[in-house]
């Protein structure tokens, strides 16, 4: 009797085990699913607006594109250069840009022991005599000094068939043979380098009024061919001693 009592409360004891375990698992399922119904709520938005907020939002597309060339910089240095621009006018300074800057052509001016300010003087006036028309982009002095007459990029009436394409530099001098001062000499070669450098021009490219129009200009470097290829050197001697640098 006692042996039937254990037995059946044996059973009791194991009904409510399974009992409990089977309502644990209930309310862990019922848990579970509301947790997952409240993060799918979560993930819905709150209102219409938000939602075409979103998708009014621009969308911004980043292209992969080569990097830029790094800008050139003339590593030659710019000379003291007085820039003195000559009035607009139909005689010297016309106001039209060149098609290109290919060339640097080296004159004299014929005009022995007058100064860049009188030559200079003298293109401007060309306005108002009207009688010839004639100019530089630069001129250089007796004693080195640099005038600016017409931006480089701008057509000067020194070169001929050439004008709308080069840059023209005009050098004073002392005497009839045209030979320039040591000091107009340096500030042509320092100008012309600049220029060279700063427009990409190579040694064949600079060149003599001679060499566009067969007029012995500049005299003494028409007569003298060593002469003149040493200027050429000294040019590209001092590009090269900055470009090194």
């Amino acid at each position: 009797m006692k042996k039937e009592k254990k037995k059946n409360r044996k059973k009791k004891n194991t009904g409510r085990r399974f009992h409990s375990a089977h309502i644990l698992v209930w309310l862990t399922a019922i848990i579970l699913t509301g947790l997952a119904v409240r993060f799918l709520l979560d993930m819905i938005p709150k209102d219409d607006i938000d939602v075409d907020a979103l998708l009014e939002e621009p969308v911004t597309i980043e292209i992969e594109t080569d990097p830029p060339e790094p800008e050139y910089v003339n590593p030659v240095p710019r000379p003291d250069i007085d820039v003195q621009h000559l009035t607009i006018n139909d005689y010297s300074r016309p106001g039209e840009a060149t098609d290109a800057i290919n060339y640097i052509v080296i004159h004299y001016l014929g005009n022995p022991k007058t100064t860049a300010q009188e030559n200079h003087d003298y293109f401007e006036s060309l306005k108002d005599l009207q009688d010839t028309s004639m100019s530089a982009n630069f001129v250089v002095g007796l004693e080195g000094e640099i005038i600016e007459c017409v931006p480089p990029g701008e057509i000067a009436y020194a070169s001929n068939s050439m004008n709308h394409e080069s840059i023209s530099i005009e050098n004073c001098h002392l005497d009839e043979t045209g030979r320039f001062t040591e000091a107009t000499y340096q500030s042509c070669v320092k100008l012309a380098a600049y220029l060279a450098a700063e427009y990409q021009i190579d040694r064949d490219h600079i060149i003599r009024h001679y060499d566009v129009t067969g007029k012995e200009c500049p005299l003494y470097y028409v007569e003298h061919e060593d002469k003149w290829e040493e200027m050429k050197d000294d040019i590209m001697n001092y590009i090269a001693q900055y470009s090194e640098s």
